[in-house]
């Protein structure tokens, strides 16, 4: 749970910064809080996993191992910072109060129903962030990324 919450916390903060993801994934409002969901599913098995993932992570149930150091790979300075940044400043926090802290978040209440996986669309993070002003940003991205995918047509990892 502390890593998924540590991810969408990061995609949450760059997405307010520079108007896209680190992850590239989907979030949603589950029980415990927001929740990236290909991720989680990845993290339980519930999604066939990728090259990259099987390669440097490793999941028993809940417990998620790394196996071998991915690197940076196409990681970017801003992101790497803000991924170390996040975990220096969550270090002393319980993965309870990480759970505690998200179900803070406006786009995770204007969500959330009870015992379902419902999306939370990125918008809703940027109002919820008060970035209302970078949701043409974001719109442009995700139709650059969307044209770049029919192009390609998908054939590109994004696991890596």
């Amino acid at each position: 749970m502390r890593l998924l919450k540590l991810l969408y916390i990061a995609d949450r903060e760059l997405l307010a910064e520079t108007g896209r993801t680190l992850t590239g994934d989907r979030a949603v409002a589950m029980n415990y809080g927001p929740v990236l969901s290909n991720t989680y599913n990845l993290i339980k098995h519930a999604r066939r996993s990728t090259e990259g993932w099987n390669r440097f992570i490793q999941s028993h149930g809940r417990e998620v191992v790394l196996k071998e150091d991915p690197g940076h790979g196409r990681l970017t300075k801003r992101e790497v910072d803000k991924l170390k940044e996040l975990s220096e400043r969550f270090a002393h926090v319980s993965t309870n109060g990480l759970s505690a802290y998200s179900h803070g978040f406006p786009e995770y209440a204007k969500n959330f129903v009870p015992d379902t996986s419902t999306p939370i669309p990125w918008d809703d993070v940027l109002t919820g962030t008060g970035n209302e002003d970078k949701t043409g940003l974001y719109q442009a991205r995700l139709e650059e990324q969307q044209l770049i995918d029919s192009i390609f047509g998908g054939l590109i990892d994004a696991g890596g």
